[in-house]
């Protein structure tokens, strides 16, 4: 499915966790206005390329599983209940740069 990065922040345990987050290539992900795609990382067209053929349409790249994006969000709302898209995309973003969940000071 093409969604928003905001879209997909807000609603990330509603996603299939089976499923990976695409987005075009150099992507800054500091824009919830973001266009991505949620998509099956098994839907792969034989011997093509490991992406699948709607992520190759569109030119976009693997980010990450959305098992790792779920875990980003409950983790950011465990520190602030009631956290802003704005909030999850900071978070998003420092998990994407450090490999690490961001640690909020109350």
């Amino acid at each position: 499915m093409e969604m928003l990065l905001g879209r997909v922040l807000c609603t990330a345990g509603e996603l299939p966790w089976t499923h990976a987050l695409f987005a075009p290539p150099d992507s800054r992900f500091d824009d919830e206005s973001l266009p991505v795609l949620v998509w099956d990382v098994d839907d792969v067209a034989d011997g093509a390329t490991d992406l699948p053929s709607q992520a190759s349409v569109l030119g976009y790249e693997y980010v990450l599983g959305i098992d790792d994006v779920q875990s980003i969000v409950a983790n950011a709302r465990a520190q602030r209940p009631g956290a802003t898209t704005a909030d999850l995309l900071l978070a998003f973003q420092h998990y994407l740069a450090r490999d690490a969940f961001v640690v909020w000071t109350r």
